[in-house]
């Protein structure tokens, strides 16, 4: 075969952003340019960007050329999801050798092989693998032992082959080969100026605050998160690929302001670059200053927008008031912080105790500095008790009010390959659901709640959850787009009945009420009535 053609499959999700970033897989759109620099054919197929169902879309894909190899990207979240898509492929193209790679194909590709209509899994990094199979196509050689990756034998056995992860400099000249300018970022930019009803807000400050917050793209400098919280799956991905310890791998300040400016080349409408790194800065950081000082520049000389705004997340105990002064003066507008719980005993369970004198000083700093910090919380663990969710909650509330922005989660959910979903004393605690692949008769029971074992803090807690849904989906058929800061508030709200039964004061419900409904955007008339009849 002379040239064989690549068809590359995002996640899907059909939520439209519950799931997965609502932006275009940055992690397939890598994969397509290096395989592209090395002179294969490949297009990518993103199923969350479509004009039509994303099933009749890819039929037509598919139907359109001869695709040799078909890769399908696969997250825990989106599995189901993603196996409609791999079955319709081997429907369409029986012929085609399907690839799965990504989180849940590396952790479980015993999973994989029972679900889905697999040829091979791809385990961690998916350059070289997918270049070593398309040279083996090429080359007419047999397509088993490639590095990276897992096959079935013929006694239906699971033969897992590591591979060491990418070195600094090739993760770089991975980086670099992403061809932004065929991402469709406009795309999603117009769903999501229509879902927040740009046009109808009621002022200029207003419209140009959300066109910065969607008019973003997102770029990853970093091969993987070293902090190894219990509960997260990020940095066992290359451990498990590589079946050691992989090495930290990122770019440096330079690189990072050389795809900054290959990224608005590509898209000059772009109001704010995303740094999509699991901890953008590291404690002992020799990049972060010399970054911004490059930055500063480059707006000053005019090689990128003065305007431009930038987003990143990063570990609060590396944060200082000179970095926070440098980068406020760069632009960075947001600052994520994974502080996840503000009990010290539940940090300690997901191996963050160390953060927790670092909380308060830096998110004052950070407010007082002009930084809006995003907090990602979760109200509870499986050893948590009612005062640390209470905790949690009082925290939350108040840290919102002072003009922090707050994701959060009810309980742990349990990603294949993190610590605590592989704990065997907490499968008793852990909640399955039966999950069905449209289009076949397949159908798994596939874990998504690890409940806390206190029983009175998971009756709490379902509770909540039960309350939580029941009220947002009359807001979600009333308003426009309903971010994760403002379900926060609302998860809040759930809580001040239930918590109260149990003692724990957490805030003022009309206080919390009068909070939700005023940072509602787009707010119709039937929902202002409803804000006001429940107020």
């Amino acid at each position: 075969m002379d040239s064989p053609s690549t068809l590359l499959i995002g996640p899907y999700d059909p939520h439209c952003g519950e799931f997965t970033f609502l932006a275009p897989p940055l992690g397939v759109w890598r994969l397509a340019g290096v395989l592209e620099a090395a002179g294969i054919e490949t297009k990518v197929f993103d199923p969350n960007c479509c004009r039509e169902p994303p099933q009749r879309a890819l039929e037509r894909v598919l139907l359109s050329g001869a695709w040799d190899i078909v890769g399908v990207s696969t997250t825990g979240m989106t599995l189901r999801f993603d196996l409609e898509l791999a079955h319709i492929v081997r429907r369409v193209t029986p012929e085609a050798f399907i690839v799965a790679g990504g989180m849940e194909a590396t952790f479980r590709p015993e999973l994989m092989f029972e679900l889905g209509p697999f040829d091979l899994i791809v385990l961690g990094e998916g350059e070289r693998p997918l270049l070593d199979l398309v040279a083996r196509r090429r080359a007419g050689q047999p397509l088993g032992g490639i590095a990276g990756t897992a096959e079935r034998n013929q006694d239906g056995q699971i033969i897992r082959i590591p591979q060491r992860a990418l070195s600094r400099d090739e993760l770089r000249d991975a980086i670099y080969s992403t061809p932004y300018d065929k991402m469709p970022y406009s795309a999603y930019w117009e769903r999501l100026e229509s879902a927040y009803r740009i046009g109808a807000l009621p002022s200029k400050a207003a419209r140009e605050a959300h066109l910065a917050e969607i008019r973003s793209v997102r770029l990853i400098t970093l091969n993987y998160c070293p902090m190894g919280c219990t509960f997260c799956s990020a940095t066992n991905f290359l451990h498990e690929a590589e079946g050691s310890v992989a090495s930290i791998a990122r770019l440096e300040a330079d690189e990072c302001l050389t795809m900054i400016e290959r990224i608005m080349a590509a898209h000059p409408r772009a109001r704010t670059i995303i740094f999509q790194d699991d901890i953008f800065t590291f404690t002992r950081d020799r990049r972060i200053l010399p970054l911004c000082e490059g930055i500063i520049a480059a707006k000053q000389n005019g090689r990128i927008p003065a305007h431009l705004q930038f987003i990143s997340t990063n570990r609060i105990d590396a944060m200082s008031t000179e970095r926070l002064t440098a980068m406020r003066r760069a632009g960075f507008r947001v600052l994520g912080f994974g502080i996840e719980s503000f009990s010290p005993r539940v940090l300690a369970e997901f191996n963050k105790a160390q953060i927790h004198r670092h909380i308060e000083p830096m998110l004052s700093a950070a407010l007082a500095s002009g930084v809006t910090p995003f907090l990602d919380l979760i109200l509870s663990s499986p050893h948590a008790a009612l005062e640390d969710v209470a905790q949690t909650l009082r925290e939350a509330y108040r840290w919102l009010r002072q003009g922090c922005e707050i994701g959060m989660y009810p309980y742990v959910i349990p990603f294949s390959g993190a610590m605590l979903a592989k704990d065997p004393s907490l499968l008793p605690h852990t909640h399955y659901a039966r999950r069905h692949v449209a289009g076949t008769d397949i159908a798994w029971q596939q874990p998504v709640k690890i409940l806390p074992i206190d029983p009175d803090v998971t009756d709490a807690i379902l509770r909540m959850e039960r309350s939580f849904e029941s009220m947002l989906g009359p807001l979600e058929r009333q308003v426009a787009h309903l971010p994760s800061r403002l379900r926060s508030l609302l998860w809040i709200l759930s809580s001040l009945p239930i918590m109260a039964e149990r003692g724990q004061y957490i805030a003022d419900e009309r206080e919390v009420r009068c909070e939700l409904y005023a940072r509602l955007p787009a707010l119709r008339p039937e929902a202002a009535m409803l804000a006001a009849a429940t107020a």
